[in-house]
């Protein structure tokens, strides 16, 4: 006999119509387009720090020892550097201090931003467009984790960043301007780069 359970049609033309694809991709567009704000001033962040290192060291070798390092690298090594600069006064030692002490949560805000797979949610068609997404972060030594951040907070997140970045640069530009304009040695000597250097006798 067959079945003639009304059931399962009754549930499909009870279903709203959902957001037609057109809109849901506009969302996760601007979500990219924020991403990439994030992305841009983090970079802008991160180059800052390395031009606070090199005021901090006040050495020719600066740009040297500070290409390449991360950003939570940079800011250890700039913390340590403030503590025993000698050319800064107490006030500008706390200044440096205090901002250096906001990068890492920032960048972790970062982190979790950047590295995640967004993708807003479907809503059916009578409801509000949705004004967060959902990521799926995967962390080492950790199982994968959903988390909802809103448009809203990803670009106050771009816009903290990119404000920390240029009070940065404006505390190395009061306080150790003469050192950020010390000329760097960037390439070996010529006769290092040729293999031709004379031997010690």
């Amino acid at each position: 006999m067959p079945d003639e359970s009304p059931l399962q049609p009754v549930l499909e033309d009870e279903l709203p119509p959902l957001r037609p694809e057109e809109e849901m991709e506009q969302l996760q567009l601007r979500m990219s387009l924020l991403v990439g704000e994030v992305a841009r001033a983090s970079a802008s962040l991160e180059e800052f720090l390395r031009k606070l290192m090199v005021a901090l060291l006040d050495s020719k070798y600066g740009e040297v020892a500070a290409a390449g390092l991360g950003a939570n690298e940079l800011v250890d090594m700039c913390t340590a550097l403030v503590k025993i600069n000698r050319e800064l006064t107490e006030p500008q030692r706390a200044e440096c201090r205090n901002m250096l002490g906001v990068v890492k949560p920032l960048l972790a805000r970062r982190n979790r931003l950047v590295h995640g797979v967004w993708a807003p949610e479907h809503v059916s068609i009578d409801e509000p467009l949705p004004s967060a997404a959902m990521a799926s972060i995967s962390r080492r030594r950790s199982a994968t984790i959903h988390v909802e951040i809103s448009f809203e907070e990803a670009a106050e997140l771009a816009n903290e960043l990119s404000i920390l970045g240029v009070e940065i640069f404006k505390w190395i530009c009061h306080s150790l301007i003469w050192q950020l304009r010390r000329e760097q040695v960037t390439e070996p000597p010529s006769e290092a780069a040729e293999g031709g250097m004379t031997p010690c006798k």
